[in-house]
């Protein structure tokens, strides 16, 4: 399996939110408009994996100096920090029929290495109580619950420091 990463392109907007409604209840995936507004403002925090052409994983971020991650207007990029201490992880995607084989591992590291190219001091993410493990795995640690409400869902805090 070669997966290949790159950066997102705006032509990447109907094949990302695809994945989004493949990956997230509706509720908590992201809207066309906002995935357009993240690889427009930030691409250099948005990344794709290719397997033959199609795209089958991502990963969009956004920058900022706070600590807290749960205003929902920041995944609008509103309050967005270009050079922004800490780099927060909206969504990390990988397509149904793809998971479990290690892409999100692989984008992930590759993830990684772009935060540190660019700087950051830490990477910030909400995830599920079932995928906390998952990212403990990759460097992960447990701040706590988390005061978002996004889609309804409990939210657990998680940082890596770079």
């Amino acid at each position: 399996m070669e997966l290949k990463i790159r950066n997102g392109r705006l032509e990447d907007i109907e094949a990302c939110f695809i994945l989004e409604g493949k990956t997230f209840p509706e509720e908590e995936a992201a809207c066309k408009e906002n995935i357009e507004i993240r690889l427009s403002k930030f691409a250099e925090g948005f990344i794709v994996g290719e397997l033959n052409g199609e795209i089958v994983a991502h990963i969009n971020s956004g920058s900022t100096n706070h600590e807290d991650i749960t205003d929902e207007e920041f995944k609008g990029l509103i309050g967005h920090e270009d050079g922004g201490k800490n780099i927060v992880i909206f969504s990390v995607a990988v397509d149904p029929i793809h998971q479990k084989k290690g892409i999100a591992k692989m984008m992930m590291k590759e993830f990684i290495e772009v935060s540190k190219k660019m700087k950051k001091e830490k990477i910030l993410l909400l995830c599920k109580e079932n995928l906390m493990g998952m990212y403990e795995r990759m460097g992960y640690k447990k701040i706590g619950i988390s005061a978002s409400t996004h889609g309804g869902a409990i939210w657990y805090e998680m940082e890596q420091s770079l």
